[in-house]
């Protein structure tokens, strides 16, 4: 049995999983499976069945991969929530979907799916269409506010204020100045912790570049609360096959744990992520812009200023094995329960995070740290395929996209037809299977990391682009696209390249980024204006003047193909 700590540095894992034999499931072996659907925040590949940070302690995930089928060669749509998120739950692209970035078709608010392509059918709701009670709480959808309601027949506790157990005002960057005593309950403490300025992120509500531990226990912290309910609904009765949810919210900023999971690493041990000096000198500086302009967290030369980049890693490490701890109290619920050989297990993280690697701390980029994912599915033990072999490694490059026609699939639901992803189950099948040869991450309207078992190509919105060997450089140091001895390389990798059909043609010019429809008005954004890299304001209507202007130019000089450069 898979046995959740009391204090997590005595955790042990057997390698056995027992259950109860007094349990006897609500349904035959025959049923369709239950769904337990585990979605983790900004966890990078740093598990050690991923051979990830080599300092983590993930004793519960590794265990789980043990049993299922680990996709190390898994790769997120896109590498920020809320795209990510609409791609696993409606099976559409970003090109297909409409949604690049976190927030909605008007610019404001949170950006969840369904403000984009309301007649599209999550999962969940699909799941419930053919007989399923589907539950979920915490971070499922990008927001952890508004839920959408037809995708649930219940709904559990929320992420409380970016998963932290400090309110809304506590929070609040205004009110840090520069710092903010809290003294409440129990939580006596000054923030931001690190000490760490808030000038990186001046347009951020909240105070979320921080990082360090709190006296307090796992159920003060909003993911031990949702771990605890999800616990709650595996002890109940059901008279139908169920989905649970647990969308976990850390390990996202800001990187608050319990100090007993701080406690587990020793600082003088802890080793910086793999980085290399000038890392960033054969990149260009559309490139060099997704590296160092800071919006999903800080700069580097602030964490290096401030001494923090060991502090950091150490935080990220700790908030990730209270992730894991949470995780390790749902699956012991899950072991001890009625429903322990009939639940198909699903756990992803929605993309990757830098800690310094290219010298970016954060997400939405087009590199390994942010691409890469943990992923793993365990079938349901009273329906394995012939000759399963638990902890098989697949690393065909698969996509969390894949998810809903997977789920389809393995539940023996209707085909479910106009999704982007497809099915992996005949990946489980048969692991050496021939698959896809590439599976691609967009990021940002017109800029795709294209990942292979041997190749990263990226394909820049201006026509730029980086090449890398992973077989001889894994940590993607030394960028070969413009050796002319990889053309034939480049240019079979760029058949994988997904085109928006909206869209006819991506400007750089200057700071700005324009995006040109074949109808309608012209998207414009000020790369280094507030969430200008982001692609979340759209400045074409107070900047009509260079609107025109880009678009003169390529009348003027007759440029119709699609990814533009042009250097003002």
């Amino acid at each position: 049995m898979m046995s959740a700590p009391v204090r997590y540095n005595v955790f042990i894992i057997t390698g056995t999983i027992l259950v109860c034999s007094s349990c006897s499931s609500n349904m035959e072996d025959t049923a369709q499976p239950n769904i337990l659907f585990i979605s983790i925040d900004d966890m990078a590949d740093w598990v050690t069945a991923l051979d990830g940070h080599p300092n983590v302690k993930t004793p519960v995930i590794d265990e789980l991969i043990s049993r299922g089928i680990n996709f190390t060669n898994a790769h997120c749509t896109s590498p920020i929530c809320g795209p990510s998120r609409a791609a696993i739950l409606t099976g559409l692209r970003p090109e297909s979907s409409g949604v690049y970035h976190n927030v909605g078709p008007d610019g404001t608010g949170l950006g969840t799916y369904d403000l984009y392509v309301p007649e599209a059918v999550a999962f969940p709701r699909y799941l419930r269409e053919h007989g399923y009670h589907a539950m979920g709480a915490g971070k499922i959808n990008h927001s952890y506010t508004k839920v959408v309601e037809e995708n649930w027949d219940e709904y559990g506790p929320d992420v409380g204020i970016v998963g932290s157990p400090f309110t809304h005002e506590e929070l609040l960057v205004e009110k840090m100045d520069p710092t903010i005593c809290i003294n409440r309950d129990n939580l006596n403490v000054t923030l931001p912790i690190n000490r760490m300025s808030n000038i990186d992120r001046p347009n951020n509500l909240w105070s979320t570049f921080d990082w360090g531990p709190l006296d307090i226990t796992d159920d003060d912290m909003p993911d031990g609360r949702i771990a605890n309910w999800g616990v709650e609904q595996l002890g109940r009765d059901f008279d139908k096959p169920f989905f649970l949810g647990i969308g976990i919210y850390k390990p996202h900023l800001p990187w608050y744990a319990p100090r007993e999971y701080f406690d587990l690493y020793d600082p003088d041990e802890i080793e910086l992520p793999p980085h290399r000096e000038g890392d960033l000198d054969d990149l260009l500086q559309t490139a060099r812009d997704y590296a160092l302009l800071a919006w999903t967290a800080g700069k580097h030369e602030t964490v290096l200023e401030h001494d923090q980049w060991l502090p950091a890693v150490h935080a990220y490490l700790a908030t990730i094995s209270f992730v894991d701890a949470q995780v390790g109290k749902v699956l012991e619920a899950l072991d001890n329960s009625p429903y322990a050989e009939n639940t198909l297990i699903i756990l992803f993280s929605d993309h990757g995070f830098h800690l310094g690697e290219k010298e970016h701390w954060g997400k939405h980029t087009p590199w390994q740290r942010c691409t890469r994912v943990p992923f793993v599915i365990v079938p349901p033990k009273n329906n394995l395929p012939d000759n399963f072999i638990p902890g098989t490694l697949v690393d065909a490059p698969v996509n969390l996209m894949d998810i809903y026609p997977t789920l389809v699939e393995m539940c023996g639901l209707p085909e479910k037809t106009g999704l982007d992803g497809k099915s992996l189950y005949p990946l489980i099948e048969n692991p050496g299977m021939e698959w896809d040869e590439a599976t691609v991450t967009t990021v940002g309207r017109g800029t795709h990391s294209i990942r292979t078992k041997q190749w990263r190509y990226i394909h820049y919105y201006d026509g730029t682009q980086e090449l890398y060997d992973t077989y001889v450089d894994p940590n993607e140091w030394y960028n070969l696209a413009y050796d002319p001895d990889y053309a034939d390389i480049k240019e079979y990798l760029s058949k994988f390249i997904i085109d928006d059909p909206n869209f006819r043609q991506f400007v750089r010019w200057g700071n700005w980024k324009a995006a040109i429809p074949y109808e309608g008005d012209m998207k414009l954004f000020d790369i280094y204006g507030p969430f200008g890299i982001s692609e979340q304001n759209d400045v074409f209507a107070e900047n009509q003047d260079v609107a025109r202007n880009v678009l003169d130019y390529l009348e003027e000089n007759n440029i119709t193909y699609k990814n533009v450069l042009i250097s003002e």
